[in-house]
């Protein structure tokens, strides 16, 4: 197994040290392989071909083709960090193993050096552009990606079908994020459509007065508010986030949410994009 380090530090050091470079070299494979069945999957359907160019599918198959040569070259990787040798790769490869590691050895130099190297800047110098595959790079936000997607696509039973073979930390079943202040109200009334909860002012006022004294460094004081609505029963826990910098009236400008109850897998993916799209973002220097 590779030994690596790191000696630039980025905004995910922390996320990152949870994991083995073998579970991070895992995790970049499920992402590939996720790109590339959504990439398969733009080929299923038929009907809109008439308003495709002459050669409009030949496009998205050689798509399809870069995407599962990708998967090999994760796979790859992944194999040697788990300790396979040139001769075992390459007899699934169907070549020597002094070929197998020809073929392949500047995508393991690729791969050690980004570990020591991160990421570098781009021209402007305030925009880091990751070395390290995204996976690995910000393996906690694709952890729950994945396992959002393998429970939509792969498993109904399993909700950490990515997370669970890794060995890094326990991914929580619950859905949780920070939604800036202004885009609290959003959030609800949307989550409750998701659930059909009929979300009316009446709630908004409880909910309003209920985290008035919250924070989410303290968990005895959060707040718990059921949508339970005819579709789905959900719950949201709410605390206001504290330090965070304080808007012009005084409030925190952000709102930690902690969602439970959901269980179905297309409603947990719907919860998890909401989060993602009003949510609070901490811009790193």
């Amino acid at each position: 197994m590779t030994q690596h380090s790191s000696s630039t530090p980025t905004p995910y050091d922390k996320d990152r040290a949870l994991y083995s470079p073998q579970a991070l070299a895992r995790l970049t494979l499920s992402a590939q392989a996720v790109d590339t069945a959504s990439a398969a999957q733009a080929l299923v359907g038929t009907r809109n071909d008439v308003d495709t160019g002459l050669g409009g599918r030949v496009s998205e198959g050689v798509r399809v083709v870069e995407a599962a040569e990708g998967v090999l070259v994760r796979a790859v990787v992944y194999e040697r960090e788990r300790g396979a040798s040139w001769e075992e790769i390459g007899r699934y490869l169907g070549v020597a193993a002094e070929a197998a590691e020809e073929r392949y050895a500047s995508e393991l130099e690729r791969w050690n050096t980004a570990f020591q190297v991160p990421y570098r800047l781009d021209p402007t110098g305030r925009k880091r552009i990751p070395q390290l595959p995204q996976a690995a790079y910000n393996p906690r936000s694709s952890v729950r990606q994945l396992d959002l997607w393998a429970g939509l696509h792969v498993t109904t039973n399993d909700w950490h079908a990515v997370s669970g073979g890794l060995g890094g930390p326990a991914v929580p079943h619950e859905l949780d994020g920070a939604i800036r202040s202004e885009n609290l109200r959003t959030f609800l009334e949307l989550l409750s459509r998701y659930v059909h909860y009929d979300f009316d002012d009446t709630d908004w006022d409880t909910i309003a007065l209920g985290i008035e004294e919250t924070a989410d460094d303290d968990p005895a004081a959060w707040y718990a508010y059921p949508l339970h609505g005819g579709l789905h029963a959900a719950q949201v826990h709410l605390a206001y986030s504290r330090p965070y910098p304080e808007d012009d009236d005084g409030e925190p400008d952000t709102v930690s949410v902690l969602v439970t109850g959901a269980h179905s897998s297309d409603l947990r993916l719907r919860i998890d994009t909401l989060i993602a799209a009003l949510g609070h973002h901490p811009q790193f220097p």
